[in-house]
Formats: C-alpha cells, structure tokens, sequence
C-alpha cells in the first residue's frame, strides 16, 4: 500500500470515529484541577432536627437554606467578602479577590483558635450545621509562607427569625472570650486587644497575638472579629518572619471595610 493510499484510509477512519462520537451522549465534563464545585446536598436525617445545645439555645438546623443570590458553592455571595484594597497591607502585597478562593467549610475554625489552640463552647459547635460557611485565603504570588498571610471566614445564620441573630451572638460572645483566652491555653502567648465597638446589635473586636517560637522568633497574628446581623466574620493576617513590616488603617477602617459588604450583601445590619 502506497504513502497516499494509507494516509486516505486513515482520514477516513478519523472521521467516522468524530461522526460516532458527535452523535453520542456527551460525559459530564470533569471539572477542572482546582475549581470549585457546589457538594450535592446532603441525605435528611433525623440529625437534621435543631437539637437543643448545653447552655438551652436552640443548636442550628443542619439544613439551613441557601442564600439567595449566593455563590452556589459556598453560600456566600461575591460581594460579600472584603475588598481588596481595604484588607491591611495591600499597598505592599496588592492582594487578589477574596471571593476568587472562597471555598466552603464545614465546622469552620477561625485563626486564632488553631494558633491558640482554643476549645469552642459546646454550644458554639458547627459540627452538624450545614449552613453557608466559606473560608478564603490569600498570599501575594511567590511568597514564602512566612510571610504575611490573610485569611477570611464567613458564618451566616439564614432566616428572618431572631434565632438567627441569637445564635450568631452566642458564636460571637464564645469567640471573643476564647480569643482572651489565649494567654492560658498556648504558653508564652500574648493577647493585646486594639479596639472594640459596634451599634445597632453588630460588635466586634480588633486583636494582636504575639506567640514566642523555640528558635527564638515569635508568630504574630492580628485578628479582627465581627458580627454583623446574623453574620460572624474574621479577618486575620499572620506571619513569623515578615518581609515588610506590619501597616495597617485604624481597626476601625478595617472593620467597616471588612463589616460594609456584609450588610450590603446579607441585608440584616
């Protein structure tokens, strides 16, 4: 068989192998490397029920709806997270969207809890909840981890009740009193609180924890919480050896940059 004659056969068979595979059902793409995908929604159970916690709060119902207008893989709506330029030191790491790596958490954690390695009130635990709760972390492009880090995190209790609003009080009392906490349950650990405040049923708090390290450096973390509505949100940068050294806006430039597209978003402020 010639050159020709073999390339001939060989396009033809190409394209009835295209033809069969056009008239076919199509696969479900496989979403790709990275991408966030919305978790099929979970099977009822009798766990679904609000259970009534330690304290006589009624606990979360597992199946809290979805927020309308909401990313459909975190519950939380783009516009909801902090604006880059209002996060602390963005003239220096020119930080990117936080809602671009919002990702969706379950029995979210926020910073200092890991680093002061706190214990939540068992009223306050997330652990069956299954409401729109979404973590975003960010570092400049080709950073050593070392180096100053941010993270969002993003708790909203849905409905019109005000058992929503209780419920987000109580996460947010819990979490202030852990956050003072920390000097007792991580050694060395020391908390600095820069500001509180808040009005119209919202607070929240602006911290600085220093935690010495063996090698004789120490691990700084700068904490805001706030609880806007039904919504109990941080913001926290941290790091261990900084390139740049810490500059930030008064806490309460922060906290209104961090509070505002909550509000907006929610409509519960």
């Amino acid at each position: 068989m010639s050159r020709s004659t073999t390339l001939t056969a060989a396009a033809v068979l190409l394209a009835a192998l295209g033809s069969l595979t056009a008239c076919g059902p199509a696969d479900d793409p496989a979403p790709a490397s990275g991408s966030s995908v919305a978790a099929p929604a979970p099977a009822k159970s009798a766990a679904d029920s609000p259970a009534a916690s330690p304290s006589g709060a009624a606990k979360p119902a597992p199946s809290a709806p979805a927020t309308a207008g909401a990313n459909p893989a975190t519950g939380v709506p783009a516009s909801a997270w902090t604006a880059s330029n209002g996060i602390p030191m963005a003239a220096q790491y020119h930080w990117g969207a936080l809602a671009g790596a919002a990702q969706a958490v379950n029995n979210p954690k926020f910073e200092f809890e890991q680093l002061c390695m706190s214990a939540r009130d068992p009223s306050n635990d997330l652990a069956d909840w299954k409401g729109p709760a979404a973590r975003s972390h960010l570092a400049a492009p080709g950073q050593d981890y070392a180096d100053w880090q941010v993270q969002q995190t993003v708790v909203h209790f849905p409905g019109t009740s005000s058992g929503g609003a209780q419920l987000a009080n109580a996460l947010f009392q819990g979490l202030s009193d852990e956050l003072n906490a920390c000097g007792r349950s991580t050694k060395g650990a020391q908390v600095k609180v820069t500001g509180t405040g808040g009005d119209n049923g919202n607070s929240n708090l602006a911290a600085t924890v220093t935690v010495p390290e063996t090698s004789g450096g120490s691990y700084t973390l700068h904490q805001y919480l706030s609880l806007t509505g039904r919504t109990v949100t941080e913001l926290a940068l941290w790091s261990d050896h900084p390139a740049h050294p810490w500059s930030a806006p008064a806490d309460a430039e922060v906290l209104k940059a961090l509070e505002s597209p909550l509000c907006s978003s929610f409509k519960d402020c």
